[in-house]
């Protein structure tokens, strides 16, 4: 049954037409110019730029940024800035200095993200929760000091165990880096781009790897690698990209195989500065 409009109606439909043309028009607009999967809340969440007292800090708690050359660190604190500005931090309790825990957790994720085009995590980061220290699971039924939620995008942390992941740089035992790992293969998951495509490519055989009989004999008889990264190859991945960031030089050394791997996966040189 047709309904007819009368033209008051029919000007109001063609208001509404025109406005819903529009929208889709403008979100198309913004993601090719931005880059980046159009939000309302973006409009009047601006990309705060880098302060001078991050910079400071970066340049002081960070080891790896110390050894990047100038095109790198701007690349970083380009990234740095998006991730902290575009993100959504939730504290719990309180936090000491939550701007020096916010930028562990980005550092965490704009690290791996180094040699890859991908460096957003929109498909896998929507915020970050942090508490101050070991927190209860009502899910798990167990204290938890950091886990990745796929289901709800979100990462959570204790603010004193990140924070002791990067203040010893160098003994394989990073909190944000872990939980990046798995965020960053969530996010490269059902993504069609050459780069998901590759990425994915490097993680089956990162599984096979850890699957070989031969491999699995190695890894029993190592100290290197934690031994939570034993369980699984995906809290192995995790493990290993700490001890990728954290001594790259001892892990070129004693697993050139898997380092090799390590830097195809993250599409980076296989220099181990």
């Amino acid at each position: 049954m047709w309904v007819v409009l009368n033209s008051t109606e029919k000007y109001i439909a063609l208001i509404f037409l025109t406005f819903s043309i529009l929208v889709v028009v403008l979100k198309g607009v913004y993601q090719i110019l931005a880059k980046e999967r159009f939000a309302w809340r973006k409009l009047f969440n601006k990309v705060q730029p880098i302060t001078e007292k991050e910079r400071h800090f970066i340049t002081a708690f960070l080891l790896p940024y110390q050894q990047f050359t100038h095109a790198e660190r701007k690349q970083f604190l380009k990234r740095f800035a998006w991730f902290r500005s575009r993100k959504s931090f939730v504290f719990y309790g309180a936090i000491e200095e939550p701007e020096q825990i916010k930028a562990y957790v980005t550092a965490s994720a704009i690290l791996l993200t180094m040699g890859l085009r991908n460096y957003k995590y929109e498909n896998s980061i929507r915020r970050i929760i942090i508490y101050p220290s070991a927190y209860y699971s009502k899910i798990a039924k167990r204290y938890h000091l950091g886990e990745y939620n796929p289901r709800f995008k979100t990462l959570v942390f204790a603010a004193d165990e990140l924070a002791h992941g990067f203040r010893i740089p160098n003994d394989n035992k990073n909190l944000g880096l872990h939980e990046a790992a798995h965020a960053l293969m969530f996010e490269f998951d059902k993504m069609r781009s050459w780069e998901a495509r590759k990425f994915r490519l490097g993680i089956r055989k990162f599984k096979g790897l850890f699957e070989n009989p031969n491999f699995k004999k190695v890894l029993e008889g190592s100290t290197y690698f934690r031994p939570y990264g034993k369980t699984s190859f995906i809290e192995f991945f995790a493990v290993a990209v700490e001890n990728f960031v954290e001594s790259p030089s001892e892990f070129k050394t004693h697993y050139p195989g898997l380092f090799y791997l390590m830097t195809r996966i993250f599409n980076l040189g296989t220099s181990t500065k």
